[in-house]
């Protein structure tokens, strides 16, 4: 075979394929070649920078900004995919996690409050059940008579025999069983009575102790107490020796109060009050003992006495058994 100019060509059978790979071979060096003059030049030119990096005078020398790679492989993502970054998938597993733990709480919580409650209501049972069964034998032992009742107080009025008498009728239960209201009721229920104070002595006394009322006047069938109530006896003959005080049922507080005033004055002069009457014109009249009489009027009745005492002194004390009746009106 022949070329166009007339050369002898030897024909080169199944050496294309060869030729191709010299070829790329060749184009590999080449280009591996480049690479390593491109590495060369950029150290060199590395070298030179920090060469005059640190043979410059200057300290206040500030790098260029050049692009730095990302170290940890992350891409920074463009506007409008802020939700979609890992920090928001972070955030929905947070939240989900939370969520799932509330709702485990409150499971726990729940099991946990249904099995106290579960609890509690056992136990109230076995208590009740408990009391009930212990209830039995311990009331037998402490059931028993009373065998002694002790009264205490002082007795002016009303008998030590006639509080007994009371008691008496009322106490009809053992020593635990007995109704201790429904006694201090009767013995209050006397009118002589004030007060009432009732308490169980282990094992089997009962103590009583009563405190009578304290007659400051006499009222119609009855006394005036130290409050200025008035208290209806059957028989008023222990109070003769108190003064007498008349007038309106709703005026007793006041009487008493003025008696107690007029009393006080007269006794420095040894002038005692035996009676004191208001009439419903809101008149007052003073007797003194040796039955003197003493018209006070309606108004000004402590300023008249003190006039009254004034002239006692200086005049009516030497002539007083005389004296029948004054008008200071």
């Amino acid at each position: 075979m022949r070329d166009m100019k007339g050369e002898r060509i030897e024909p080169r059978i199944g050496t294309e394929r060869v030729d191709a790979e010299q070829a790329k071979s060749a184009r590999r060096n080449r280009a591996t070649e480049t690479s390593r003059d491109s590495r060369s030049e950029s150290v060199a030119t590395s070298r030179i920078v920090r060469d005059v990096l640190l043979d410059s005078p200057s300290s206040r020398y500030v790098p260029p900004d050049l692009p730095v790679a990302p170290q940890d492989g992350t891409v920074k993502r463009e506007r409008g995919y802020t939700k979609a970054s890992p920090q928001g998938r972070r955030e929905r597993e947070a939240r989900q996690k939370t969520g799932r733990a509330e709702k485990r709480f409150w499971q726990e919580w729940s099991f946990s409050w249904v099995n106290r409650k579960l609890g509690a209501i056992i136990f109230v049972i076995g208590l009740c059940f408990g009391i009930y069964w212990v209830s039995g034998p311990v009331a037998k032992v402490f059931e028993r008579p009373i065998k002694s009742v002790v009264v205490e107080g002082d007795f002016n009025f009303i008998t030590k025999q006639r509080a007994t008498e009371l008691i008496s009728n009322e106490i009809d239960r053992d020593f635990l069983q007995l109704d201790l209201m429904q006694l201090k009721t009767a013995l209050l229920a006397d009118p002589w009575v004030e007060k009432v104070t009732l308490n169980r002595r282990w094992p089997d006394t009962l103590v009583v102790k009563i405190s009578e009322q304290k007659p400051i006047a006499r009222w119609g069938d009855g006394f005036l107490n130290q409050r200025g109530e008035i208290v209806l006896v059957d028989e008023a003959s222990k109070l003769s020796g108190l003064p007498w005080l008349q007038g309106s049922e709703a005026d007793a507080p006041e009487i008493l109060q003025q008696y107690q005033d007029l009393s006080q004055l007269l006794r420095s002069r040894g002038l005692e009050v035996i009676a004191l009457k208001c009439d419903n014109k809101k008149s007052w009249r003073l007797t003194i003992k040796n039955h003197v009489e003493i018209a006070l009027g309606r108004d000004q009745v402590m300023e008249k006495m003190r006039r009254f005492v004034t002239v006692y002194d200086t005049h009516l004390s030497n002539v007083w058994l005389d004296v029948k009746a004054i008008d200071l009106r």
